[in-house]
């Protein structure tokens, strides 16, 4: 912006005590008049723009400008980025604890003005959050108003959203239609499924505590019979039953009932029940008809929102994968240790959102690198929880302690946690001397890792020295010390990799992993790592395989 002459200010005492004109604005534009009209006086020949805070947090929306304010038009986006104006003539717009946007002027105020000016935006900002609000609540009427007049010629259920409402609505609903003195209403706990529990949710004019005693002629509980059943009207002076019930169970003063399955398309939602309703039964059939229509579109309704509900929950839980998946991610390493000794390469896909395995490399202060991988049993959510206590405890222990005492220690945390679930973790974890590029190493059931010597050009399995973790709590275990050359390889991986099937179902398996890695030997780790998942992916010919796949390689330079 480019800032014009700016005239002495003119006494704005008066300006600044007169601020109730902000607030009887209302509308947006008269509120904006005001305000341009204060800033004229204070600062006559000077640019100024008004810029509200927008959806996007680095661009802002020009709400007014005063001058030619640059090249800036009302109603363009601008990026806050690109405000080429010095902070003594910026003026944040606030209210509360919220940023509404910020006012530029073309040249610095005077200081008798900043005080006046920073009051008055104050003000305007309260007057501008008013008036939204205000708009807001008119448009929020309005459109209740509207619903409400679509809905009156409708149907009175579809006025409520909330189940537990609805279900009180169609309660009084159909006493009043049917001139009763009480009801109760059942439904089920899944709409849909008529053999899931059936509950009491409303009752009027009748104990909680009466219904509970009531049973059928057989002993049986009498809403369910009822559940699956037709419409009907009951007499206790023609049947002393009232369709089933046992006569001893029912009071004096209960005379009739009539029974309204909520029942549409053959999807049952629940029943409801209304007793001593002032009809007789010649007058009763046409009656049933219509309540049937009300039953129909009350069961409809509560489907409708049962599968809302469940459409909610879904998503809920969708989000709350997502924030797991991301986490879950964030828990592998970062970035390779530090050493010029080895080349590292890592990469772990859950076969669901979230998965079960877990790899890791840890530098020690002494300068040894651990190298860790690890797989829960199943996959899921109860393999990444575990999971995550399991990294935990690992990352504790496992500068401070040899490999078989580490997974001495890892055992009891998991068999612990664990529990009598049946839940178990394999894994296999080094230590690697970068200086003298010895390394030892302990395995608790997991898949042996791959050692690939370039001297020989062949490959060797490290064998397990232990069953998996979590077992029995005092198992033993054992490990190797094992030293590199230039140009050899470790490879850790979990069975997702060797189980994974390809159409025919034949497994990628152990000798094939290892073909692979002898012909890779010369690339680079990543290139190695990209080659193997790219073969898997080929093989199977799927992205995601059935089970979580995980791989570590470890190349000395």
């Amino acid at each position: 912006m480019t800032a014009l002459r700016t005239a002495d200010p003119i006494d704005c005492c008066q300006d600044a005590l007169d601020l109730a004109g902000l607030h009887a604005c209302r509308t947006k534009g008269d509120l904006d008049r005001a305000l341009t009209s204060r800033l004229v006086r204070w600062f006559p020949a000077t640019d100024m723009a008004l810029c509200l805070a927008d959806e996007d947090p680095d661009r802002h929306r020009v709400a007014l400008t005063i001058g030619t304010a640059g090249p800036w038009r009302r109603g363009d986006q601008v990026d806050v980025a690109r405000w080429n104006v010095p902070p003594e003539q910026r003026f944040v717009l606030h209210y509360l604890d919220h940023e509404l946007g910020v006012l530029l002027l073309g040249a610095p105020p005077a200081a008798r003005l900043r005080r006046a000016l920073t009051t008055t935006l104050t003000h305007y900002g309260v007057a501008l959050v008013n008036l939204t609000l205000n708009h807001e609540s008119r448009r929020a009427t309005d459109h209740y108003c509207a619903s409400l007049q679509a809905l009156e010629q409708g149907i009175v259920l579809f006025q409520e959203s909330d189940p537990e409402t609805v279900m009180a609505r169609l309660m009084g609903l159909a006493t009043t239609m049917l001139r009763a003195t009480a009801g109760a209403l059942y439904v089920l706990d899944e709409v849909g499924k008529s053999d899931s529990p059936l509950r009491l949710s409303q009752t009027l004019g009748v104990p909680d505590a009466l219904l509970q005693t009531f049973r059928g002629q057989d002993g049986s509980d009498w809403p369910r019979s009822w559940l699956r059943g037709h419409a009907f009207f009951a007499q206790r002076r023609c049947d002393p039953t009232l369709g089933g019930l046992e006569p001893s169970l029912l009071p004096p003063i209960l005379q009739n009932v009539v029974s309204l399955p909520l029942r549409y398309h053959g999807i049952d939602a629940g029943v409801c029940m209304v007793f001593n309703v002032a009809a007789e039964a010649t007058t009763m059939t046409d009656q049933l008809e219509g309540m049937d229509s009300l039953c129909q579109l009350g069961a409809a309704l509560l489907h409708r929102l049962s599968l809302e509900a469940t459409s909610a929950r879904n998503r809920a839980i969708e989000q709350e994968l997502a924030i797991a998946e991301t986490i879950q991610k964030r828990l592998l390493p970062s970035r390779a240790p530090a050493t010029p000794a080895f080349d590292f390469a890592w990469r772990s896909l859950a076969a669901q959102t979230i998965g079960g395995d877990y790899l890791d490399l840890l530098t020690a202060e002494s300068g040894q690198v651990h190298a860790l991988i690890a797989d829960a049993s199943g996959h899921g959510i109860n393999s990444a929880l575990l999971m995550s206590a399991f990294r935990a405890a690992w990352r504790g222990e496992a500068p401070w302690v040899e490999p078989h005492e580490l997974l001495s220690l890892l055992n009891r945390e998991v068999h612990h946690e664990v529990g009598a679930t049946g839940m178990f973790i394999t894994a296999a974890t080094l230590r690697l001397e970068p200086a003298t590029l010895h390394f030892c190493v302990a395995n608790a059931g997991h898949n042996p890792p791959l050692w690939y010597r370039a001297a020989t050009g062949t490959v060797e399995r490290i064998a397990a020295h232990g069953p998996p973790l979590g077992f029995m709590a005092e198992a033993g275990f054992g490990s190797e010390q094992l030293v590199l050359e230039r140009g050899d390889i470790l490879l850790l991986y979990t069975d997702g990799v060797t189980e994974a099937a390809d159409r025919e179902l034949e497994l990628f398996g152990d000798e094939r992993l290892e073909r692979l890695l002898a012909s890779s030997a010369r690339g680079t780790a990543d290139e190695i790592l990209d080659r193997v998942l790219a073969e898997l992916q080929s093989f199977s010919g799927r992205a995601r395989q059935d089970d979580d796949v995980s791989l570590s390689i470890i190349k000395v330079r």
